[in-house]
């Protein structure tokens, strides 16, 4: 007999839909089906294009209504018709994104229907300073009990898993990640074919909002520039801090050594990643940094920010990169200074992240640990 399982995800996205097929690849040889339900098509901040047709698996996409709480960083789903797919396709087992209304409604419906198996997907982090309200601590610790199983981003989300209360034995990891072969492949393609521009490029990739105060980035780059003029920084994004940031730029006279790029799609990436020696992950919080990832299978080395829950899973300090604290500017300014002296070095130490990605966060592995989660009886 088919076993069924049934992913409820918020939106499709270009980085989830190659790990989807790879799932889907690894339930069928263990002769069980995916059905994927997405609450919406999209929302207003996502400006990538996705193309529909690279979607292997079954899915089905909901006509949930969007809660904005004061800005587009906070877009909750209803997940309305729910309960009628679950009806529909029967599934033996569930994942479930986070602790959204979906598995608020998947939790409610397991007091009135037959017990319920449903795996919390999670990458949720106990970070300095997080000061969640006693609702939403009593909320998730019982999401999290009648949970069958768990799994987390990475390290820093098991911990807080088990912190809430799920059984660390029953929590595994589906280590988050992109298409890496995509950004190995095309990158060094790019860069077999091009001639290095005569600057060394630094490269920054995000959504340019409060929470990543990229202003610090800035700073440290203005310092850099009062010693040495052998450099570029390239930020890749946009968001309601982008005029900021360039009016910020403009006034400190760096147009010459900062330049805005706006958002760039998935297909283009690697020529700026080529053209680059480093990768400078500025945030101030972000539960993991895709991009980082992006960065290391494309064979550059990421200094990434202590705040990204990637840093404590992705960065081996000295080796594929460095995990540092942007407020220290001396360090990372010194850390700097040393790619910018040594290509050799941060040539080396993209190579190790390049291998280090391929062998220990592939769409292959990723998709493994949500396997498992529901290979648990």
């Amino acid at each position: 007999m088919v076993r069924r399982v049934l992913l409820i995800s918020n939106v499709p996205q270009h980085y989830r839909i190659p790990l989807f097929n790879e799932l889907n690849r690894q339930l069928k040889e263990k002769n069980m089906e995916l059905k994927v339900v997405f609450g919406s098509k999209g929302y207003k901040r996502r400006k990538f294009t996705l193309d529909f047709s690279e979607i292997k698996f079954n899915y089905e996409i909901l006509k949930s209504i969007k809660i904005h709480f004061g800005n587009t960083e906070k877009t909750f789903f209803t997940y309305s018709g729910i309960n009628q797919v679950i009806s529909e396709f029967k599934p033996d087992k569930i994942i479930v994104s986070g602790f959204s209304i979906a598995t608020v409604k998947i939790w409610l419906r397991s007091f009135f229907f037959r017990r319920i198996d449903y795996v919390i997907w999670s990458g949720a982090l106990d970070f300095p300073g997080r000061l969640d309200s006693w609702f939403r601590k009593f909320e998730r610790r019982f999401l999290i009990k009648r949970a069958s199983a768990f799994v987390a981003y990475g390290s820093k989300a098991k911990e807080y898993l088990v912190k809430m209360g799920a059984p660390s034995e029953k929590v595994y990891i589906a280590i988050n990640t992109v298409d890496t072969k995509f950004f190995f492949q095309e990158t060094n393609k790019i860069r077999a074919a091009i001639k290095q521009p005569e600057k060394k490029h630094f490269i920054y990739i995000g959504y340019l909002v409060p929470r990543k105060n990229v202003s610090k980035l800035i700073e440290i780059i203005e310092q850099l520039s009062k010693t040495r003029n052998d450099f570029v920084l390239d930020i890749l994004g946009d968001g309601n801090e982008k005029q900021l940031l360039e009016k910020m730029v403009a006034e400190k006279k760096l147009d010459d050594v900062i330049k805005f790029h706006g958002f760039i799609q998935k297909n283009d990436l690697p020529k700026y990643l080529a053209a680059s020696i480093c990768f400078l992950f500025q945030t101030d919080f972000d539960v993991w940094g895709l991009v980082v990832n992006e960065a290391m299978a494309a064979g550059i080395p990421v200094m990434s920010s202590y705040n990204a829950g990637a840093t404590y899973d992705l960065i081996k300090d000295g080796e594929t990169g460095f995990a540092v604290d942007y407020n220290n500017q001396s360090d990372v300014l010194k850390k700097i200074n040393s790619l910018l002296d040594n290509l050799v070095l941060a040539e080396s130490m993209g190579k190790n992240a390049e291998v280090f990605i391929a062998k220990n966060a592939s769409i292959e592995i990723s998709a493994g640990g949500l396997l498992e989660s529901v290979l648990l009886e």
